[in-house]
């Protein structure tokens, strides 16, 4: 839209690329701002539910593995881990495959934390759901699902 006239006019390639980088860091950044807020009362951030569904979905990940998925800085992976072990969510054993490496693997404690902690993101997405329609939240999954799929098959 031209500013000035309020005249609609077509995107061109660059500023289509433009606005949707803006409008998923925008979105991205609301949505878990609302759900830090979730998961702050009950004493979790993002990323360390983020790392307990990941161990969830496993039967354990190395480090490497974690960094990857995750897409956190090595660092703040270690802190995350580190606080996960420390207050039994997690544990780790030596890679069977490699002595030198270990595999973070998810506790009992840890699974029912994680329960805890998805039923409230749960809650959280479904007040989502319920302002903007089931179905076009549903849209918007199969969308981002289908972007991070070519994304993640570019990549290798």
């Amino acid at each position: 839209m031209l500013p000035a006239t309020g005249i609609v006019t077509e995107p061109t390639p660059g500023r289509v690329a433009e606005d949707l980088v803006e409008l998923l860091t925008a979105t991205q950044r609301r949505v878990a701002r609302g759900v830090a807020s979730v998961l702050a009362e009950d004493g979790a951030t993002l990323d360390s539910y983020r790392l307990l569904r990941s161990l969830a979905h496993s039967g354990g990940r190395s480090m490497g593995e974690l960094v990857s998925h995750l897409h956190l800085p090595g660092p703040t992976l270690t802190r995350l881990v580190d606080g996960a072990v420390d207050s039994a969510l997690a544990y780790r054993l030596p890679d069977p495959a490699d002595g030198r490496k270990v595999v973070v693997h998810l506790s009992e404690v840890g699974r029912t934390r994680l329960r805890r902690l998805e039923a409230l993101v749960a809650g959280h997405q479904s007040a989502l759901a319920a302002s903007l329609g089931g179905d076009r939240v549903a849209a918007l999954v199969r969308a981002l699902a289908e972007l991070a799929a070519a994304e993640g098959s570019s990549e290798g």
